[in-house]
């Protein structure tokens, strides 16, 4: 039961610094497109939310922490998929078959959001840069597409 807790707590406290990410990689480029700021402001977040999901996957919230919720989950479906639904042990009418359900549907639907979470982060850092290219190739000035190319080409090094 410990077990459970710690992995939920986790789980949780890693979409919320992901989604805060997230949301700081759309705001960001809601505002590219409108210059309400200098190039470098958005650079330096730029290389700020970089940062953050860099430490985010290098701290114990990052990889091992995902590898261990996403098979601990997998092996739990599985589990409850074989030993509850397929082959009960009880034969006669089980009245805890609508919590292997409900177990069923909580680890399938923690392991679907955790993916969608990481792909729409993943699709708006990658959004960051076309919107940073579409920028250098609108923009007249040679030093300041000098200025987009190197943030990008420094987010592409990592």
């Amino acid at each position: 039961m410990v077990i459970n807790t710690c992995q939920c707590v986790l789980f949780h406290e890693y979409i919320l610094l992901i989604s805060y990410i997230k949301w700081m990689v759309y705001t960001i480029n809601e505002q590219i497109p409108e210059r309400r700021s200098c190039l470098s402001t958005y650079r330096d977040m730029y290389l700020e939310v970089i940062e953050c999901l860099h430490q985010v996957n290098k701290s114990i919230y990052g990889v091992p922490a995902i590898v261990v919720f996403i098979a601990s989950n997998v092996a739990d479906i599985i589990i409850i998929i074989y030993s509850k639904l397929l082959f009960p042990r009880d034969y006669s009418n089980d009245p805890y078959l609508v919590v292997a359900f409900m177990r069923l549907l909580t680890k399938t639907v923690n392991v679907l959001i955790l993916y969608m979470i990481g792909d729409s982060t993943e699709k708006e850092v990658n959004r960051m840069s076309l919107v940073l290219h579409q920028r250098s190739v609108i923009e007249k000035n040679p030093r300041i597409k000098r200025q987009v190319y190197n943030i990008i080409y420094y987010h592409h090094k990592y």
